[in-house]
């Protein structure tokens, strides 16, 4: 997916490039044929920079101030064409991305993809993994005040401070991943505490810093792993072998038999096989996974040397509810 993505924005930058291209000669040719004056005056421009350069490689010194008189040329141009009533840079080239001027690269001896390439793929891979359009769901949007600042009985913290320290916890695991200890992490609470904006911002953080990313709802890997086991269709691999996979809402898919749990199974012990980080949300606490999903999968998502496992507890705060 991530390659033909990229495929598909480089694509469309040729596609620019070539449009681009096309208005410009056909600008040229317009003031060639409307206006012989300044089609004498480009093919003198066109004549100095062929001799300037050919006297450049036989050594000869007037190719020396080409460039002056270059600008001297562009500027009896530029002014020829404002007196005709265009603007004095309708022949220049046409780009809509300066850095690049639309080649999708900069960079002399080592090409990269240029900021305008890096932008559109990450909005395209957003899209395609379903965050929210914008990628407004991010670390620095995260509004600490909407929590509550009070402690509630018998609790250390409040519900705000709480979440100061996993919003940390989300945001240190994104910026430090490959190398961040634990491998897994799994955000568990009941509903409106904020676990789907975190995965999303982590989502976006790793989007940002160009890791490949997976995110799907648990009902979406249901659909995959009923496909799988019916149809062996392949897709089910993909989530074992993507580099992050984020797995939201789990606990919210429909129990089927031979299916969910053995599936899942399958998903989590293959990619802690493969040493492969798996981000989790749940509604679940962790004896409800032990209920819901086996001790043995339960085990494997709370296995503190292997798994970061965030409580969210408080009020919901969409709309109060404790």
């Amino acid at each position: 997916m991530r390659e033909d993505i990229l495929k598909e924005v480089l694509r469309e930058k040729q596609e620019l490039q070539a449009r681009n291209e096309a208005i410009a000669t056909d600008r040229a040719r317009e003031i060639r044929e409307k206006y012989p004056d300044i089609a004498e005056l480009l093919r003198q421009r066109q004549q100095m920079i062929q001799a300037g350069i050919f006297g450049a490689l036989r050594g000869e010194a007037a190719a020396e101030n080409l460039p002056e008189r270059m600008e001297q040329a562009s500027g009896e141009i530029r002014q020829a064409l404002q007196e005709k009533g265009y603007p004095a840079d309708y022949l220049a080239p046409i780009y809509d991305c300066p850095l690049c001027q639309d080649t999708g690269f900069i960079g002399e001896r080592i090409k990269e993809k240029c900021s305008c390439v890096r932008k559109n793929y990450q909005t395209k891979l957003r899209a395609a993994i379903g965050l929210p359009e914008g990628g407004d769901e991010t670390f620095e949007r995260f509004q600490m005040e909407i929590f509550p600042d009070e402690k509630r009985p018998g609790a250390r913290l409040s519900q705000r401070e709480a979440m100061g320290i996993i919003r940390k916890a989300c945001e240190t695991w994104a910026d430090q991943y490959p190398d961040q200890q634990p491998r897994d992490l799994i955000l568990a609470g009941k509903s409106g505490l904020g676990k789907t904006f975190l995965l999303h911002a982590m989502a976006n953080r790793l989007i940002e810093r160009e890791k490949n990313v997976l995110l799907i709802s648990a009902y979406s890997f249901l659909e995959i792993a009923r496909r799988s086991y019916f149809e062996n269709d392949g897709q089910l691999e993909e989530l074992i072998g993507t580099e992050i996979l984020m797995l939201d809402d789990l606990g919210s898919e429909p129990m089927m038999q031979n299916i969910t749990i053995e599936q899942l199974f399958n998903l989590i012990n293959e990619r802690q096989r493969r040493n492969l980080p798996t981000v989790i949300s749940t509604n679940l606490n962790q004896e409800e996974l032990r209920g819901r999903y086996s001790e043995r999968i339960a085990s494997r998502l709370t296995d503190r040397r292997s798994c970061l496992y965030l409580p969210l507890e408080g009020q919901d705060i969409r709309n109060g509810r404790k």
